[in-house]
């Protein structure tokens, strides 16, 4: 009497911490990507900076790219938390980025890799082969700035007068 008793509690416990992580909000969700992030990653003479804006349409990323040299449009993708997209850039000598990281709450990082570069001789490696090596990259959702007090009343500013 004493297995069953206990067959019986650990099956109600079970059954209960099944009920719990169905209704968790964080239950097989896919981790929202939409929206602003800062992007910086290393590029091949230094650090470089960029905004980008995500949009979603199912497992499908559109979005758009801009840094202090270029703006474009970028195309991409999201399984789970990973995600990849490729950013364009146009000129004389035009190229692709591709992007692949790891989403994990307002962060992501991962990997770049110029593509479609050509004969540019954009990277020569040793004995003049061409070489795209992977370089790393992160990106965060930009905090909001603090909001400034007011010295008429010493609290946040509000856009509405009284």
């Amino acid at each position: 009497m004493k297995h069953f008793f206990f067959v019986v509690v650990v099956l109600f416990a079970l059954a209960c911490l099944s009920a719990v992580a169905a209704d968790s909000p964080v239950a097989d969700q896919t981790p929202n990507v939409v929206g602003n992030w800062q992007v910086s990653w290393q590029a091949r003479l230094g650090t470089e900076q960029a905004t980008i804006v995500l949009k979603e349409d199912g497992a499908r990323l559109s979005g758009t790219f801009r840094d202090a040299h270029h703006s474009s449009s970028l195309t991409g993708a999201i399984e789970g938390k990973n995600i990849s997209f490729e950013v364009e850039f146009q000129g004389s000598r035009p190229y692709t980025i591709a992007f692949k990281g790891t989403m994990e709450g307002d962060k992501i990082s991962g990997t770049s890799q110029a593509q479609n570069i050509g004969g540019t001789g954009a990277y020569l490696g040793h004995g003049g082969e061409i070489v795209q090596p992977e370089h790393p990259w992160t990106a965060s959702r930009p905090r909001d700035p603090p909001r400034l007090k007011t010295q008429a009343t010493g609290t946040a500013g509000s856009s509405t007068s009284r």
